[in-house]
């Protein structure tokens, strides 16, 4: 991680992490901590593997939901397997752009005043 982790990347990391995120247990907590020193965090909420008698989310995705923005992530069955697939949608966030306002100031002291009236002076009314 110390080789990827780059704060000018976003980091996706997806797969079979034999971590199951349905149950809290010790190796969960490892897992997350050392995810979370990076600032990713696993979103998969949902059961992803299925045996005759048991549910469990095996297969994880893990991102830095702090930049990555809004995101939706889905359950996908295939089929082909006893893991069904996850399919994550990020959406780029717009930034907005900073509202710019002009000001207009006048300097105002004799000399200025002086410039004003001599300026007056040579207005044909």
């Amino acid at each position: 991680m110390q080789k990827l982790y780059n704060n000018k990347y976003n980091i996706v990391i997806c797969g079979d992490v034999i971590v199951n995120y349905l149950m809290d247990n010790n190796r969960k907590s490892q897992t997350d901590a050392v995810l979370h020193s990076y600032n990713l965090m696993g979103i998969v909420e949902f059961p992803n593997r299925f045996g005759l008698t048991s549910q469990t989310a095996i297969d994880n995705v893990f991102i830095d939901i702090s930049t990555m923005g809004n995101y939706e992530l889905y359950p996908l069955i295939n089929g082909l397997s006893d893991h069904d697939a996850q399919i994550l949608i990020l959406y780029k966030e717009q930034k907005k752009e900073k509202e710019c306002y002009t000001y207009t100031k006048r300097k105002i002291n004799k000399y200025t005043i002086a410039d004003f009236q001599l300026n007056l002076s040579y207005e044909m009314w």
